[in-house]
This record gives C-alpha cells, sequence and structure tokens, in this order.
C-alpha cells in the first residue's frame, strides 16, 4: 500500500513537471513567434500573426500573457534578460581598474546590439505601451544602480572624481549609450562596430574624467 502510494506521488510529480516543461516551450515557441513577427513588421505585429506563426490558438496567446502589450512587455523583459546575461552580469576583467573593465563591458554591450536583431526594435520602434514602458524604467534602473556601484568603487581608488555624483553619472552615461546605440542600429549603414564602441568609449571616459589610480588628484 504504502509503495503504491509512494508510486502515485513520484507520478504525480513526473506529470506536473511534463507539464511545466510543456508551458515553457509553448511560452518560449510564443516568445519566439513574437519576435520574428517584430523583426518581420519592422516594430508592428497583430496577435493573430503570433499565434499562426507558433502554431497556437489566438486564445492561448492570450491566455499567455494576457493582451498584446503583454506579449511585447514580455518580449522586452526576455531581451533585457538575454543583455543582462551576456553584459551587465559579467565581469569582463577580474582585478581590473575600472576604466579596463567597463571598455571590455562597452565592446560586449555593441556586440550583443550588433548581433541581436530585435534591438534596433527595442530601442528604437516599439510603440511605448505602459507595460513596454515599465519593463523598461524598472530594467534601467537596475542598470544605474549596478553603475552606480561600479563607479563608487572606481572612486574611492581614485579613478573617477569624488565630486561627480555616482547615480547621476551612471544615469547619464547609461542614457547617452542608449540614444547613441539606436541612432547607430537605425541608420542604413551602420558604423564599423569597432569604431562605434571606441567612440562611445571616449564619449564615458570624458563625461566620467577617468584617471588610472594616482594620476593626479580625484577632486
Amino acid at each position: 500500500m504504502a509503495r503504491g502510494r509512494q508510486a502515485a506521488k513520484s507520478a504525480g510529480r513526473i506529470e506536473g513537471a511534463v507539464v511545466e516543461i510543456g508551458r515553457a516551450d509553448t511560452r518560449l515557441r510564443i516568445l519566439s513567434a513574437a519576435a520574428a513577427e517584430l523583426v518581420a513588421g519592422d516594430g508592428v505585429m497583430e496577435i493573430g500573426d503570433v499565434a499562426r506563426r507558433a502554431g497556437i490558438s489566438v486564445g492561448l496567446s492570450y491566455h499567455y500573457f494576457g493582451s498584446k502589450a503583454g506579449l511585447v512587455a514580455a518580449l522586452v523583459e526576455d531581451f533585457y534578460d538575454r543583455y543582462d546575461a551576456r553584459v551587465m552580469a559579467v565581469n569582463p576583467q577580474p582585478g581590473a581598474d575600472w576604466g579596463r573593465r567597463e571598455k571590455l563591458r562597452l565592446e560586449a554591450m555593441v556586440a550583443f546590439h550588433y548581433a541581436e536583431p530585435l534591438a534596433p526594435i527595442v530601442l528604437a520602434r516599439l510603440n511605448r505601451e505602459p507595460e513596454v514602458a515599465a519593463v523598461e524604467a524598472r530594467r534601467l534602473q537596475q542598470h544605474i544602480e549596478l553603475a552606480a556601484h561600479n563607479i563608487a568603487l572606481a572612486q574611492l581608488r581614485g579613478e573617477i572624481p569624488l565630486r561627480l555624483d555616482p547615480h547621476l553619472l551612471g544615469a547619464m552615461i547609461l542614457g547617452g549609450l542608449r540614444q547613441a546605440t539606436g541612432q547607430a542600429l537605425a541608420q542604413p549603414e551602420r558604423p564599423d562596430q569597432a569604431r562605434l564602441a571606441a567612440q562611445l568609449w571616449d564619449f564615458i571616459a570624458g563625461m566620467a574624467q577617468f584617471k588610472t589610480a594616482g594620476q593626479g588628484e580625484n577632486g
């Protein structure tokens, strides 16, 4: 009897896991179809077209995401999840000074956006529904907090002047990077990737008044 109950519990857990895997697979299929539709439509998509591309019913799309705006918001969230995993959450050179580390991070950022088909749309061409705006505002604030933390550490090492407010500087740098990268991606002929990264780094280093540790006074 006990073995039978245990077997039933195990079967139930396995069935539940299979259901969850199936749900995750369906959700990912919808997101993939939505991304393809947004790219094909230059920032415009319809739920019916997404459903047909994903091979599901329109109702199932609404079941997972609630609305078209909800689907777009989930797609933007997924975009930033991948961006964070590739760029923001990685220390490109442990032990390096702020300048070397952030220059490498910047190069990874440019490479990510140049390789990502959704990047021009996310940065410049999505309609700003409240759901999408809320995702972007939250993710930007997270990035600003991380940038401010890194800047504050660099100030302690004498690499960035103490008179600069870390949060304001982080916000200015990230805002400028977003606008400049969006502009580059929107051009009919994109600037050379390495040249863009170099120009953006000149902007960042100038804003931060970066210097290697021990170079002059830190204000």
